[in-house]
C-alpha cells in the first residue's frame, strides 16, 4: 500500500498544472474570437498583425503548458489586455469605426 501513495500523490500534483492549461486554452480561444471579430472596426492589416500576436502568444502559452507553469494563466489575460488597448487606440487615434 505504500507503493501506490506516491503515484496518488504525483497524480494530485500534475492535475493542477494541466487543469490551468486547459481553462487557459478555452479562455485564449474566446479571445480569439474578439480578435476575429475586430474586422468589424479595424482595418485588414491591423487584424493580421493582431492575428500574429494572438499566434505568438499561443505558442508561448504552450510552451508555459509544456513546463507545467501556472503563468499559462496569464496569455489571456494578456491577449485581452493587447486587443482592448489595440481597439481603444485605433478607434480613438486612427478613427476606426464600425
Amino acid at each position: 500500500m505504500t507503493r501506490s501513495e506516491p503515484v496518488d500523490q504525483d497524480r494530485r500534483s500534475t492535475a493542477g498544472p494541466v487543469v490551468a492549461a486547459v481553462v487557459a486554452a478555452l479562455a485564449h480561444l474566446v479571445v480569439g474570437f474578439y480578435y476575429l471579430a475586430s474586422g468589424l472596426m479595424a482595418p485588414l492589416w491591423a487584424i493580421v498583425l493582431l492575428l500574429i500576436v494572438w499566434a505568438v502568444l499561443a505558442w508561448a502559452g504552450v510552451r508555459l503548458a509544456m513546463r507545467r507553469s501556472y503563468l499559462v494563466l496569464l496569455i489571456p489575460v494578456l491577449a485581452f489586455g493587447v486587443w482592448f488597448a489595440v481597439m481603444s487606440v485605433g478607434g480613438a487615434v486612427l478613427g476606426w469605426t464600425p
